[in-house]
């Protein structure tokens, strides 16, 4: 590898622009291919890196194949629809390339087993955009229960909201492709839970994916997941894309000795509130929010731990099997929607 990491951006979308940008800010980094089916698309991401970057534009390969089998670059992000996830990223293994994949990262626990083998035995660097780790209310969230600052956590809900993201190939409002809002929302609190509060052994669910099979409700989704933690922790995730009051997310984590509330709606996102000895009552206590340097990005930060775990040997934040793992409770809970019944896990 050059001193300077020579980086491919396979999909030319939505996150492809989004990795690209941030890959173009970090040090010691370049974009040095993009590649996309969808030529136009490729070539206009290929200029704005060159003009982020004030270099030369990036080259352009008609898809991911032809990009990795150039030999040009050291990692790739996968920023494909997530059924296309696995190919380019066995591909990229087996040509000893470092891959960060966007989430989810697969929609099958077959694939996901197929990507982190293939990985294990090319020895490089993979790992998967469970980003929500390194935004700074959930980051710091996480701190704060490890330090015990609730007590023993007893029971946890989540949600993530929006409306339904219509682009210019729609491949979100088709669940074969992006597996709905428990695959492509939810997946994201699923990681947070289980770092947060440990594997989970029981998941049941109530969702609305069976209707959008059958295309009997147009561009809506909705899921309600309630999850048993080995730890004992009792949580609930709701995702949803009938929200029209645009993105939104919150949580709330209990315990025998407090409380912590984000909500990103509200000035100060992130409160934490102490139960006082001999009083029923509870009182916030505001939590200071994280700079907003542009370093803190979560999805510069992202792209900063996957180099850092390239250059030092580190650990990745986000482990292959620990993405796995969110990946099974959005299975469990598809299939607890199909069925009605409680699905067992571990």
């Amino acid at each position: 590898m050059t001193d300077t990491l020579r980086v491919g951006i396979i999909g030319a979308g939505n996150m492809g622009g989004r990795h690209a940008r941030h890959w173009s800010r970090l040090p010691g980094a370049r974009v040095a291919a993009v590649a996309d089916v969808q030529a136009e698309k490729a070539e206009r991401l290929a200029a704005h890196v060159a003009e982020a970057s004030g270099g030369a534009a990036p080259r352009v390969f008609a898809d991911g194949a032809a990009l990795i089998a150039d030999g040009g670059v050291d990692a790739v992000s996968i920023c494909l629809p997530t059924p296309l996830h696995r190919p380019p990223a066995e591909a990229a293994f087996a040509a000893g390339k470092h891959v960060l994949c966007e989430k989810p990262m697969a929609l099958t626990l077959a694939d996901c087993d197929a990507m982190i083998e293939a990985a294990g035995r090319s020895g490089v660097v993979f790992t998967v955009g469970q980003v929500v780790r390194f935004f700074p209310e959930y980051a710091r969230a996480k701190a704060l229960v490890d330090g015990g600052a609730v007590g023993t956590p007893a029971a946890v809900r989540v949600r993530r909201v929006g409306d339904f993201r219509r682009m210019d190939t729609d491949w979100y409002a088709d669940p074969e492709q992006g597996g709905g809002v428990l695959f492509d929302l939810l997946v994201h609190d699923f990681d947070w839970l289980l770092w947060c509060f440990g594997p989970v052994t029981r998941v049941y669910a109530k969702g609305r994916i069976e209707q959008m099979m059958a295309r009997s409700i147009d561009h809506l989704d909705y899921a309600l997941v309630t999850l048993r933690h080995a730890s004992g922790v009792t949580s609930h995730a709701e995702g949803t894309w009938t929200d029209p009051g645009g993105f939104a997310t919150s949580f709330e984590i209990a315990g025998d000795g407090g409380l912590l509330e984000h909500d990103s709606r509200k000035g100060v996102t992130l409160r934490r509130a102490l139960r006082q000895s001999g009083e029923p009552g509870a009182r916030g206590i505001a939590v200071p929010e994280s700079p907003l340097a542009p370093e803190d990005d979560p999805y510069y930060r992202q792209t900063e731990a996957f180099v850092q775990a390239i250059r030092t040997g580190a650990p990745t934040v986000v482990r292959p099997e620990e993405a796995r793992a969110a990946v099974a409770v959005a299975v469990a809970a598809r299939e607890s929607v199909r069925t009605g019944e409680a699905v067992p896990l571990g």
